[in-house]
């Protein structure tokens, strides 16, 4: 029978429970952003919402700003990855597609107005602006990777990947935040139609 050191045992279990309550924390703040925003939420409103003591926050995060830029990485990241592998069965053209109807869902929702705000944040502070950069550039990374099978697959044709990754991006988050204003069923064809039309010049 195997012996177990019983400080080791417990320094084990003590991590997993204070990374659990961080993780706890960082779902919080996730949830309470889509909720109310990314402005107006406080550390107060988070406590409550967990049943937890702001001692409990700083514990894991030297202030606000921090928790709120590590929660929306959080977020973010997992939007890509889990996107990511919801592509992985298509091919490339209805990979595109997919990211096409992903961007520009049918209703204006907590999670689009969400990354309108984070984007409005980035404009005026370089830490929102530096995590921007790092999510904007791993969508362009999964689009190169998309247009580049496609291209050698012969359904999709382009001289410059990256660029053609870029301008998709730059259609698709510009288009997501002038509907994230205002929606309508009209304005959401529109959209698409122009989207597609670009894509088009690539078949």
């Amino acid at each position: 029978m195997l012996k177990v050191n019983p400080g080791v045992t417990m320094k084990a279990s003590t991590a997993t429970s204070g990374e659990t309550r961080k993780e706890t924390i960082i779902a919080g703040a996730i949830a309470l952003f889509i909720e109310k925003g990314i402005e107006k939420p406080r550390h107060v409103t988070l406590t409550e919402s967990l049943g937890i003591s702001r001692s409990h926050i700083y514990h894991y995060f030297p202030d606000w700003h921090t928790l709120t830029l590590t929660a929306l990485e959080h977020f973010m990241q997992r939007e890509l990855d889990d996107f990511t592998l919801e592509l992985a069965a298509l091919d490339p053209v209805q990979q595109l597609h997919s990211m096409i109807e992903g961007h520009i869902p049918d209703t204006s929702d907590s999670v689009w107005r969400l990354y309108a705000s984070f984007w409005q944040m980035a404009s005026h502070n370089a830490d929102y602006a530096e995590l921007a950069d790092k999510i904007i550039a791993g969508w362009d990374a999964l689009l190169c990777k998309i247009i580049r099978a496609g291209v050698e697959q012969g359904c999709l044709h382009t001289d410059d990947v990256a660029r053609s990754a870029r301008q998709l991006n730059a259609l698709l988050n510009g288009y997501a935040d002038l509907l994230s204003i205002t929606s309508s069923p009209a304005r959401i064809e529109q959209a698409l139609a122009d989207i597609h039309h670009f894509v088009q010049f690539m078949r």
